[in-house]
C-alpha cells in the first residue's frame, strides 16, 4: 500500500505534465483512469490531497469549475 501512496502522486503529476496545459484539463474520473491504467488505485479524497501537495510543491494546477476540469496551468 504504501508504494501505491508514493507512486500514486508521482503519476499524477505526470498526467498534469503530459497531458494538460492551460487550455486542456482533466476530470477526476480521467484521473483516476489514468491510475487504473497504471495499476494504481486511489479515491476521490485521496486524488485532491495528490493535488494539494503538488500545489504545495510549486505546480500550477488549477480547477476550472465550468468543465470541472484541472490542469497545470503554467510550466
Amino acid at each position: 500500500m504504501e508504494k501505491n501512496v508514493r507512486l500514486r502522486v508521482l503519476y499524477v503529476m505526470e498526467l498534469f505534465v503530459q497531458q494538460t496545459d492551460a487550455e486542456n484539463g482533466v476530470t477526476m474520473q480521467e484521473i483516476l483512469d489514468w491510475l487504473a491504467d497504471h495499476n494504481l488505485t486511489g479515491e476521490r479524497k485521496s486524488i485532491y490531497e495528490d493535488i494539494h501537495a503538488l500545489k504545495e510543491f510549486g505546480l500550477d494546477i488549477q480547477y476550472t469549475q465550468s468543465d470541472k476540469t484541472y490542469r497545470l496551468a503554467s510550466r
